[in-house]
């Protein structure tokens, strides 16, 4: 078994430096939002990307530039076309999420994620917004969310970083330090 967003990694870390080094990046961006909303409504796109394809490099390059070579940038192209034959096209929506957090870091943004499993206090909430903006920038965008299936505790996401200090994740850790053994 393997991890998508593992695999999706590389290839928006390269798209984004790619989009950045080329000066593309809001055009790599509306490609990225057009992709996704190609993936979001065809069934069929998505089955397809899904299913493995035995063909040889060419003719997965030949592929993407028919679906995409009149729409998209070259460097999203690219990474389709390197994705495909991986075949990893599955992973889409993978590349897309992970993307966008790279550009973020890329242009200077971030975005912190609370994730509680209570509804915090605003006191809370006021102390962990100022400690995001004291490490990370005053263009930090501060998102809160609650999942009381956390059970108790809080999962902070910045960047490509996650802190999971909720009950939930203690459970999951301590479950696999035992199935190890």
């Amino acid at each position: 078994m393997y991890n998508e967003e593992e695999l999706a990694r590389p290839y928006a870390r390269a798209l984004a430096q790619s989009a950045a080094a080329l000066q593309l990046s809001e055009r790599v961006r509306g490609d990225i939002e057009a992709l996704e909303a190609q993936w979001e409504g065809s069934p069929e796109l998505r089955e397809w990307c899904q299913c493995y394809h035995s063909w040889p490099k060419e003719q997965h390059t030949a592929w993407v530039q028919a679906l995409w070579g009149e729409t998209f940038s070259h460097p999203v192209r690219v990474a389709l076309a390197s994705m495909s034959e991986q075949n990893l096209l599955g992973a889409i929506p993978h590349l897309i999420r992970v993307f966008r957090r790279f550009m973020d870091v890329v242009e200077g943004r971030m975005t912190v994620h609370f994730v509680f499993a209570q509804q915090p206090s605003p006191e809370t909430v006021a102390l962990l917004r100022q400690k995001a903006i004291k490490a990370y920038g005053a263009e930090t965008e501060i998102k809160l969310s609650v999942e009381p299936a956390l059970g108790a505790g809080l999962v902070v996401r910045a960047g490509h970083t996650q802190i999971d200090g909720s009950l939930a994740g203690r459970l999951h850790r301590l479950k696999q330090t035992f199935a190890k053994k």
